[in-house]
């Protein structure tokens, strides 16, 4: 009997709940909305560091050896640095026609390239090697 009772308690209650498309809730206060102008300053900045690097051939220097880093799971990432950068990058990707040798420090030239409709969990930037410039024991 109670579980009768508690699921029609349960339908009345979603029923109630539920209301039609039109419908104005009584209650709840009219708004009135605005739009404001924002200026570049206010605007917010972007966020993917895909979106703010040009495209076109870039210098890196690669580390001698992989870290530890997460991308969809638990991996291996090169750490790159681009001309004139202090601080190690982690690099997720891959650079096509690349053969990473762990040990190895390497200077190369990579080709960065746009790519259209990228599925949901890949870069949409494609890396392409243009030219190993060097490569050092470390």
């Amino acid at each position: 009997m109670k579980k009768i009772l508690l699921l029609a308690a349960v339908v009345g209650f979603a029923f109630t709940s539920c209301k039609k498309d039109g419908d104005q809730n009584a209650t709840a206060p009219a708004t009135e909305t605005t739009e404001q102008a924002v200026t570049p300053e206010e605007a917010p900045a972007e966020t993917a560091p895909e979106a703010k690097e040009e495209l076109g051939n870039v210098t890196y220097t690669i580390a001698s050896k992989l870290v530890d880093c997460t991308g969809v799971g638990p991996m291996k990432c090169m750490q790159i640095k681009e001309d004139g950068d202090k601080d190690w990058t982690l690099f997720y990707d891959s650079i096509g026609g690349f053969n990473y040798e762990e040990g190895y420090e390497y200077v190369v030239e990579v080709k960065r390239e746009k790519v259209e409709n990228p599925p949901a969990d890949a870069s949409s930037i494609k890396y392409t090697l243009v030219k190993e410039v060097s490569k050092t024991k470390k």
